[in-house]
């Protein structure tokens, strides 16, 4: 039996798969299996993964998202350590050496994950994680996670048992498109996780992949599973005024990235729902004061903040 079942949903993926399949049987540690499940891709996906025959069990699901796909493969694999990898990201060579040893000497932790990159096609565009959030610490992590989820989903190796024990990743009509997040904070509660301050992951990040969301819908999304959590997560269920700050975290963060982008409309709809969650932020209040200045007034402002951060000292 395989130590380590790698599971890689994939939906029309012939620009990148094939990549990422390389970085897989590139890895220094070697007892894995690798578990396929093509989503219902319309490209050349499927002649892609054939390369592959042999190295990895391919399964097939009807376009039904990446949390069916991953149940699937979970299904089907033997692994007593799992770890997923979306199709388009990066493994570096040590990812399941370096994760496998921990895994090893820690048995008490449900999830390892490590810090990533991230990349687009002109190169590396943020060379840590870590950088852009306060310092991660390992071990319970329930609240951290409420807050941020800092885990990507490439970078997680978890023990089967913790699946024996939280079940499969949730549909969408739970998850909203939050399957990943939905499922660590789950594993979380009941088990410590492991951060290792390693990069070991590379992230893709397509172009304005954040900017052509739809962000009322995925502040929706994230203010939902919020409301799931509480319901659902017995340590969360009497910590109504700790929710009350994760949801003005979330409205406050997207009406702070509207503001900056100068979507005065957006900013204003998701800083008075930030208020609304907590009436006496003073920061709250003034970011919703600037949105009623002039546009062209904004402008300067943003340009001039610019300029002097330019600025040779």
């Amino acid at each position: 039996m395989p130590r380590v079942s790698v599971i890689i949903p994939v939906y029309n993926g012939q620009e990148y798969v094939a990549a990422t399949l390389e970085t897989v049987f590139a890895q220094t540690f070697r007892d894995f299996e690798v578990i396929v499940i093509d989503d219902g891709s319309t490209d050349r996906t499927e002649a892609i993964l054939d390369r592959f025959c042999g190295k990895i069990t391919l399964l097939k699901n009807s376009h039904k998202g990446p949390a069916s796909s991953r149940n699937l493969g979970l299904e089907a694999s033997h692994g007593s350590l799992v770890a997923f990898l979306d199709a388009d990201d990066l493994w570096l060579p040590k990812k399941l050496e370096r994760q496998v040893s921990i895994a090893s000497s820690h048995p008490e932790y449900g999830i390892i994950t490590t810090n990533y990159a991230k990349f687009d096609e002109t190169g590396i565009i943020e060379p840590s994680s870590a950088d852009q959030r306060p310092p991660i610490q390992s071990g319970y992590v329930l609240e951290e996670l409420l807050f941020d989820n800092w885990i990507g989903t490439s970078c997680v190796m978890a023990r089967r048992e913790c699946f024996d024990k939280v079940g499969k990743f949730a549909d969408d009509s739970i998850a909203l498109g939050k399957d990943d997040w939905n499922m660590w904070m789950r594993i979380a509660a009941h088990y410590p996780v492991y951060y290792l301050d390693e990069v070991l992951v590379h992230y893709r990040v397509h172009p304005q992949s954040f900017s052509h969301q739809n962000q009322e819908k995925v502040l929706a999304g994230w203010l939902a599973q919020l409301d799931w959590f509480e319901d659902s997560i017995p340590q969360l269920r009497a910590r109504h005024k700790l929710m009350q700050e994760a949801r003005f975290s979330y409205c406050w963060g997207m009406g702070w990235h509207n503001l900056h982008e100068l979507n005065l409309h957006g900013a204003r709809g998701k800083l008075r729902r930030a208020l609304h969650y907590s009436p006496f932020s003073v920061k709250a209040w003034i970011a919703l004061g600037i949105t009623h200045l002039p546009l062209f007034a904004l402008r300067l402002i943003k340009s001039t903040a610019k300029a002097v951060r330019r600025k040779p000292r």
